[in-house]
C-alpha cells in the first residue's frame, strides 16, 4: 500500500523558466521540475479536471513506469502542482508585509501579484483539478498553506484600515470574498483571450479593491 504522506516539497523554481519535459536529461530534481511545469500546462490547455496517470503520461510523451520513477501516484502530482501553486502566492505575501508600511496600497499589489500567478504561471492551471482528489493527509497540508495566505489578506486588511486606506466592517467576509471570487479565475480565463495575464489582474484587482477603498474613485497608486 502506497504511503499518503505527501512527500517533502522541493524549494519552488520560478514557473516561467522552469524547463518543461523533453526527456530523462539533467538531474533527477531539474525533471521533476519539468514533468510537473508541463502537467500545469495540460491541465490549463486541456481545461481537464481530472487526470489518469495514462493521460499524464502520453500527453508527455513518455511511459507510466517514468511518472513512477518521480511521482508515487497522481495524487502525488496534483498535490505537487497545488503546493507550488500556493508557495508562489505566499512568496507575494510575503514581500508585500515586509514593506506594508511603506506601499501606498499593500493589498491593491498582493491580489495583483496573486492574480497575475493564477493567470500566467502552468500551475494556476491544477487549481482546475478538485482538491478533493488529494489525500486527507494532503489536503491538511495544502489548506493550512491556503489559510494562511487568507490570513494574510485579513491581516492586510486590518492594517488598511489602520491607516485609514479602506473601510471594512468584517474582514473574514471580505477576504473569503475576495478570494473566492479570484478562485474562480482558472475555470474562465485563458492566456489567448482578450487580456494579458497583467491586464487581466490589474482590472481584477481594481474591481475587487474598490468594496474596500475609502475613496472608491481615486487613480490607481
Amino acid at each position: 500500500m502506497k504511503s499518503n504522506i505527501p512527500a517533502k516539497i522541493d524549494p519552488q523554481p520560478d514557473p516561467d523558466s522552469a524547463p518543461r519535459w523533453v526527456g530523462r536529461s539533467g538531474s533527477k530534481r531539474s525533471r521533476r521540475d519539468a514533468i510537473l511545469h508541463s502537467v500545469g500546462a495540460i491541465l490549463r490547455e486541456s481545461r481537464l479536471s481530472t487526470l489518469t496517470m495514462t493521460d499524464i503520461a502520453e500527453a508527455l510523451g513518455i511511459t507510466k513506469g517514468n511518472l513512477y520513477y518521480y511521482f508515487r501516484d497522481k495524487q502525488d502530482i496534483l498535490y505537487q502542482c497545488h503546493m507550488r501553486c500556493m508557495a508562489l502566492s505566499l512568496a507575494a505575501l510575503q514581500d508585500v508585509q515586509s514593506r506594508r508600511d511603506e506601499l501606498p496600497d499593500p493589498l491593491h499589489l498582493l491580489l495583483m501579484a496573486h492574480i497575475e500567478g493564477m493567470a500566467s504561471s502552468p500551475f494556476g492551471g491544477v487549481l482546475l483539478a478538485d482538491v478533493d482528489a488529494l489525500s486527507a493527509v494532503q489536503r491538511r497540508h495544502y489548506v493550512a498553506r491556503r489559510d494562511e495566505f487568507e490570513a494574510g489578506v485579513r491581516d492586510l486588511i486590518r492594517h488598511g484600515v489602520e491607516r485609514g486606506l479602506y473601510h471594512c466592517q468584517d474582514d473574514r467576509i471580505a477576504s473569503l470574498t475576495i478570494l473566492g471570487a479570484v478562485n474562480w479565475l482558472p475555470r474562465w480565463y485563458h492566456p489567448d483571450g482578450r487580456l494579458s495575464a497583467t491586464q487581466m489582474a490589474e482590472a481584477m484587482a481594481d474591481f475587487l479593491m474598490r468594496a474596500l477603498w475609502v475613496e472608491p474613485g481615486r487613480a490607481k497608486p
